[in-house]
């Protein structure tokens, strides 16, 4: 893979030859390079594979025939495709590794009211420039516990669509706690993507996903979380477990949740600082890779049975190759995406309203403006060109440094590269690069008939 573009090839027998050269010799010279591979290889073939080296930037002291200077992109902060709303920073939950140190209890928290919602609706269509596919994103809290503004939003952001020949799609994340029949069918009507957190069989979850007084939540959400798989077809619906200290059983996890019907599991390493009783150690991180592993083989074995297994680890990872993702930036936050929260306040993402600490990352308010020259300055900031741990890096095109919300809990800067996740994320990408060659070698089709579709149905977040 160049680095440069992330583009993949296949070498041929000169371009292999001058790999393997390189590898073994510093190139100090272009004319000891000819003679050495002279006997098996004529001059101008192994010219034409060290230029096309250069070219992608494999080799960087050869003289070029072009040196254009590299320039950096710059940074734009819209038009908006996603817009977040934190429509209740209440929780009917105490997840002990909650983000936001514990959302805001069902007597004290806050909910997004009306005029709030119309605003932020207003403003993603103000700003949605030429794209005609916009996205809006329930979030809490727990979001369904703002269920009558949710059937308040959808209708009107549907009308505005509908004026401005636009397509307005909703997706939803939900703790399941509170999840009715009602519910499940205005998501469906809506072709709503739904997204339910939840961590495993019942003593996994329970360690964790507690309510406010402790009592493990398991039971109460596993039949809702049925009904709703059982009666909603209208879009594959996903799991996010989150990963903590002790939480580490990758494989059995997510056979249990493939058992209750989701389509795909997704796991993310829990964000905190390390002080906290629920970090993930370095021991943990093993564990977990290990998991990760076992799991990509089952999945490769699948995939050439043209069988998709639902992990969305991998499955993200095989799309990004495929499609040739190049990233300057970490994610979409920021360019395409924003969050509001209940008070109308426009955050980075939606991570950060309920962070102590982030205000730094509230660029202005969808009733008083939003300041996208300093969102673009942090932006430009924010390019993988300027984080110089990145610098020598074969992933930072897959990578761009990593989350903005876990660098600023783990470093205090959301500028800072994940550093603590750095090798076990370069052993992933090998361990999906591989994957991802097998299948095109012997079953190319697969990726076009079950990771292509992903993308409109969990894109967002």
């Amino acid at each position: 893979m160049a680095v440069k573009d992330t583009s993949i090839f296949e070498l041929d027998e000169v371009s292999s030859a001058l790999l393997d050269h390189l590898i073994q010799e510093e190139l100090t010279s272009s004319e000891k390079l000819y003679q050495a591979l002279e006997p098996r290889h004529p001059r101008e073939k192994v010219q034409e594979a060290l230029e096309g080296f250069a070219a992608l930037d494999i080799v960087t002291r050869y003289p070029r025939r072009e040196a254009p200077a590299r320039r950096r992109m710059e940074i734009q902060s819209n038009p908006l495709t996603t817009l977040v709303l934190n429509v209740t920073n209440k929780c009917n939950m105490g997840c002990h590794y909650c983000y936001g140190d514990g959302f805001e209890d069902l007597r004290t928290g806050q909910q997004m009211d009306w005029e709030v919602a119309k605003q932020s609706v207003d403003f993603l269509f103000q700003n949605g420039g030429p794209h005609k596919k916009l996205t809006i994103v329930f979030f809490g809290g727990e979001a369904l516990l703002n269920f009558k503004l949710i059937k308040q939003v959808v209708p009107y952001a549907k009308e505005l669509a509908r004026k401005a020949g636009k397509w307005v799609d909703f997706t939803l994340t939900t703790n399941a706690t509170v999840l009715n029949s009602e519910m499940i069918a205005f998501l469906k009507e809506h072709r709503f993507g739904v997204t339910v957190s939840i961590d495993g069989p019942k003593e996994i979850h329970d360690q964790r996903r507690v309510f406010k007084g402790g009592k493990g939540t398991y039971e109460v959400i596993v039949p809702r979380i049925r009904e709703l798989l059982s009666t909603y077809r209208t879009r594959p619906i996903g799991a996010r477990v989150t990963l903590t200290r002790g939480v580490t059983q990758v494989r059995k996890i997510f056979e249990h949740l493939r058992e209750l019907g989701f389509y795909e599991v997704g796991f993310s390493p829990v964000t905190s600082e390390s002080s906290k009783g629920f970090a993930l150690t370095v021991v943990d991180l093993a564990e977990i890779y290990a998991g990760f592993q076992e799991l990509a083989e089952i999945f490769l074995e699948k995939a050439l049975k043209d069988e998709y297994m639902g992990f969305s680890n991998l499955s993200q990872v095989i799309t990004d190759f495929y499609n040739g993702t190049h990233k300057s930036l970490p994610c979409g936050a920021g360019i395409g995406l924003l969050d509001v929260d209940p008070k109308g306040d426009v955050y980075l993402c939606h991570r950060f309203p309920s962070t102590p600490g982030s205000e730094a990352h509230k660029y202005g308010n969808v009733q008083e403006g939003v300041d996208f020259i300093s969102l673009r300055t942090f932006l430009s900031a924010s390019h993988v060109d300027n984080k110089a741990d990145c610098s020598r890096c074969w992933i930072r095109h897959l990578c761009a440094g990593g989350c903005y919300h876990e660098a600023f809990t783990k470093y205090g800067d959301a500028l800072h590269p994940n550093l603590h996740y750095c090798d076990m994320l370069r052993s992933w990408q090998e361990t999906g690069l591989r994957v991802y060659l097998a299948i095109m070698e012997k079953n190319p089709g697969f990726i076009e008939k079950y990771l292509e579709p992903r993308r409109s149905h969990y894109e967002t977040l």
